[in-house]
């Protein structure tokens, strides 16, 4: 995605309902066998609403995580199985933010992550900048532990937290 080319700031933005413009994937890091590798999941939707007064009122996701990709075939059939990801009963990802306050020039979202059947509480940090082509680029990141989502494996094989990052261009209805 090109670098930010907007005018609008990173708190207040056009009133209305944000959807994805295009395909998007949200991308991961975590830790295997000492070294930090990485994927794709596929954002299936992903929502912000902006409320009147031009501050962020609601942001919810969905990904698809049964399409999990980290380039490499054996760890990706590894990940469908029941103590990993157990994709076979449960392959999307969903988020709900419930708070978005302000926050070094985005914001912080307190929401809820339900991943393998498990809703925990996560906090992102977003920022958001409207573009000349008139869709909005939302970048978010944040940090799950895996087992909280009953992801099993030895810490040595698989690290306990997992880094998030979305990056998305969305469209006003």
């Amino acid at each position: 995605m090109p670098p930010f080319s907007g005018s609008a700031t990173a708190l207040h933005h056009a009133v209305g309902t944000w959807t994805l413009a295009g395909p998007t994937t949200a991308g991961f890091s975590v830790g295997n066998l000492g070294r930090r590798v990485g994927g794709t999941i596929p954002v299936t939707s992903a929502q912000v609403d902006v409320a009147e007064d031009g501050n962020v009122a609601g942001v919810s996701a969905v990904l698809n995580i049964d399409a999990i990709a980290t380039g490499h075939a054996r760890r990706d059939k590894d990940l469908r199985k029941p103590a990993l990801l157990d994709l076979a009963n449960h392959p999307r990802l969903t988020f709900s933010g419930a708070e978005v306050t302000p926050y070094e020039g985005g914001w912080r979202i307190t929401g809820l992550l339900t991943a393998k059947g498990t809703t925990r509480g996560i906090i992102l940090t977003a920022t958001a900048q409207e573009q000349n082509d008139g869709t909005m680029r939302v970048r978010a990141t944040g940090q799950l532990d895996r087992r909280h989502y009953g992801v099993k494996a030895p810490r040595f094989l698989i690290g306990r937290l997992v880094d998030l990052e979305i990056d998305a261009a969305l469209q006003r209805r």
